[in-house]
């Protein structure tokens, strides 16, 4: 079995209504955009692979692997897509579902959480109900300068049915002086679940004091290697790493016996690949993330529904889903949320309104809605930043304040 074409499809699914113009406003269209890969083999098999964001060089691909067997790229550690789309077609090939060519099963369901962006207190109690309403019990986001996030968990603790959890992502650019305060309140809430990367991940006396400290655990994801091996994290996160790595990651949780976590985001064939992966890895047992229940649509014919916080591991062969032609061509032609013109209006409880301009498309700028240095460069007056700051942000824009 050798590997003749690649298709590669460039996506635009709809957000759900509810958080669309959020979501896009925050991060650009580049998140809500996804590509899609088809590739065919000379025994008439077809393996899918997604990432999200922008499509790859389709004619880099098809130089890269076109001749070459799937099953040359077992554990690859590169092209996170590709590695989707060669277990799908070595599966099908074999009859099999995909884990087995990972290792021996250890689960049927994987733990998931839902995802979101940090938003206004009421926002933020939107997101709860609408991620337990789909089945979830821990919905993860990156906490950012812009609002306070002690604010934000009293109305996401309001909102939360009583088994429902908040991960916090402190995006790794702190210290201790100002996480020691905030952790202190934040888990004198019951929706207060895991902290994530609470500091910057080479401040190691940083992160163990914070663990002395904080009854709940603390997660790194931008750590280095030996922050699992010292043990100064209490789990360990792998971001959208390519299977090889993945595998890598798994063997060291196991061998220390500290839980771990994946985040690779897409639609249902990343999620699908997911399941087979977290069935096989021993230790990768806290609660996962990949964006699926994001976008109201999807461009398979089989949806995995999120059932008592989990997800059930496809059967097979592959992956276990099929493709729906129509929907790739109807998804095709879609176009992002329109975000219209807006501000973003930054008031403080010390009575400063502030009014600064953010445009999430540029590269290197999807992220800058997080910190004030990005944001507006300290350009507003005002205490230094924090993620507990008595803030709040918004999108202003005419339909908002006339």
């Amino acid at each position: 079995m050798h590997i003749t074409d690649i298709e590669v499809h460039a996506i635009c699914p709809p957000y759900c209504d509810f958080n669309a113009l959020s979501l896009a406003r925050y991060h650009g269209a580049r998140i809500q955009r996804r590509a899609i890969l088809v590739v065919h083999t000379d025994n008439g098999l077809e393996g899918l692979g997604e990432n999200i964001g922008d499509a790859p060089d389709g004619d880099a691909l098809r130089a890269k692997y076109i001749g070459t067997s799937p099953f040359d790229w077992i554990n690859a550690e590169q092209d996170l897509a590709m590695n989707m789309a060669c277990y799908d077609l070595m599966g099908k090939h074999l009859g099999i579902p995909a884990w087995k060519l990972i290792g021996p099963k250890v689960r049927s369901w994987i733990p998931v959480a839902a995802w979101t962006v940090a938003q206004a207190p009421d926002a933020m109690a939107e997101e709860v109900r609408q991620a337990a309403a789909r089945g979830y019990h821990w919905i993860k986001y990156h906490v950012d300068e812009m609002q306070d996030v002690i604010a934000q968990t009293e109305a996401m603790q309001e909102a939360a049915p009583p088994y429902f959890k908040v991960h916090y992502d402190f995006n790794a650019n702190s210290n201790y002086y100002t996480m020691r305060t905030i952790l202190a309140e934040l888990v004198k809430f019951r929706v207060a679940g895991r902290f994530e990367d609470v500091v910057q991940g080479t401040d190691e006396d940083a992160y163990r004091m914070l663990r002395e400290q904080c009854p709940l655990p603390i997660i790194g994801h931008h750590v280095p290697a030996e922050a699992m091996t010292k043990r100064y994290v209490d789990g360990t996160m792998a971001g959208h790493a390519p299977i090889g790595s993945a595998i890598k990651a798994a063997a060291i949780a196991e061998r220390l016996n500290m839980p771990l976590m994946y985040q690779q985001t897409g639609g249902t064939i990343n999620q699908a690949f997911l399941a087979h992966e977290v069935a096989v890895f021993k230790m990768a047992t806290i609660d996962h993330v990949n964006g699926c229940h994001l976008w109201q649509e999807d461009i398979v014919k089989d949806p995995m529904p999120v059932i008592d916080g989990s997800v059930a591991v496809p059967q097979g062969p592959g992956l276990g889903i099929e493709l729906d032609r129509a929907q790739l061509e109807k998804l095709a032609s879609a176009a992002p949320v329109d975000r219209g013109r807006f501000l973003i209006r930054i008031r403080s409880a010390g009575g400063l309104t502030a009014y600064v301009r953010h445009d999430p498309d540029p590269n290197g700028s999807t992220d800058n809605l997080r910190f004030h240095d990005r944001l507006h460069r300290q350009g507003v007056p005002g205490r230094p930043p924090s993620y507990a700051n008595p803030l709040t942000t918004e999108f202003w824009d005419a339909e908002k304040d006339p």
